[in-house]
């Protein structure tokens, strides 16, 4: 049956500004987000149509009645900045690779720009399954989505890892490659170890490392977890998101991979900014102003809530 909305009832929408589509956001975090887009000459309100609106399945965040803060609309905001930012690292990749900026391998472009196509795909799917309470499949697109930001950070610290991943012509290929180079945390050993060349130490007995690990464990057990001890969609109404943690998790992940990868390639933000000129019209030329923007937000970035904590602060209400 064809749907009777009549399109005047919608178009509305389409033009909203954004902290409609964030009910409850909080009024400094957005202040303070639209006055680094404004300094750098940026129109937010344009960007964020054409990168998260037009997104397939966009949803608004719920009305939430039951939340006692704005930190899970925050969440999904902040998520939100670094989806574009991800959006535009994709298109500046693409351009250096199509036109052979010097700096990165032509290996290293193509690479970068595979990666993060997959890492726009993976982030539109968690934002789906962030606002329509599907927690499992959720904890399997943030797992995956971690190893490809490590990955995107191997093949920019090793052009000759790039160069390989480049040659994988067959699914088979493909896998083999994952499993000897990324799988496992042997991503996360090498650029442990170019990190701790530059002064950051995430070795394995690390209490980052730890805290990494125990997340990533947690995210595994969608993959093999137990069907009767799931919670139907729909079952709970007293939490605005029911996968907040893997939606936390993923946006830390995209924030230390803008960071990380400009610390380790300290020429990345000349490089974008010259793929950028190649590529008006695309997402390319905010890749480089948007990374700095995207670092500056990590400071606003909270963790979700434990349940004890949901539960002491409901009964303060």
């Amino acid at each position: 049956m064809a749907d009777s909305t009549p399109f005047a009832a919608i178009a509305p929408l389409l033009h909203a500004p954004p902290e409609q589509s964030y009910p409850g956001l909080s009024p400094q975090l957005l202040a303070r987000i639209k006055q680094l887009w404004s300094a750098r000459g940026l129109d937010f309100d344009q960007i964020w149509r054409e990168g998260i609106r037009a997104l397939p399945g966009f949803r608004a965040v719920p009305q939430i009645d039951a939340s006692h803060d704005s930190a899970a609309v925050d969440l999904v905001f902040l998520f939100d900045q670094a989806l574009l930012w991800v959006r535009a690292l994709h298109a500046a990749t693409a351009a250096g690779h199509s036109v052979s900026i010097d700096g990165l391998s032509a290996a290293q472009w193509h690479g970068l720009a595979g990666v993060t196509a997959r890492l726009i795909e993976q982030m539109t799917a968690l934002r789906l399954l962030a606002l329509t309470e599907l927690p499992l499949p959720a904890m399997q697109v943030a797992r995956s989505l971690s190893e490809d930001a490590d990955m995107a950070l191997v093949l920019l610290i090793r052009p000759m890892l790039a160069r390989r991943f480049s040659e994988c012509s067959t699914a088979e290929d493909a896998s083999d490659f994952w499993r000897r180079h990324i799988a496992g945390g042997r991503a996360f050993k090498a650029i442990s170890e170019k990190l701790y060349s530059v002064g950051i130490d995430h070795s394995a007995d690390t209490e980052y490392a730890t805290w990494r690990k125990s997340v990533l464990a947690t995210l595994s057990t969608a993959v093999h977890s137990n069907i009767l001890n799931t919670t139907p969609p729909g079952a709970r109404q007293d939490r605005a998101l029911l996968n907040d943690d893997s939606l936390y998790f993923a946006t830390f992940r995209i924030h230390e991979l803008c960071a990380y990868a400009h610390l380790l390639a300290p020429e990345l933000t000349d490089l974008l900014d010259k793929a950028g000129e190649t590529a008006a019209g695309t997402f390319a030329p905010l890749a480089a102003p948007l990374s700095g923007i995207l670092v500056s937000q990590i400071q606003c970035l909270n963790a979700p809530a434990s349940e004890r904590q949901r539960h002491e602060q409901a009964s303060r209400h």
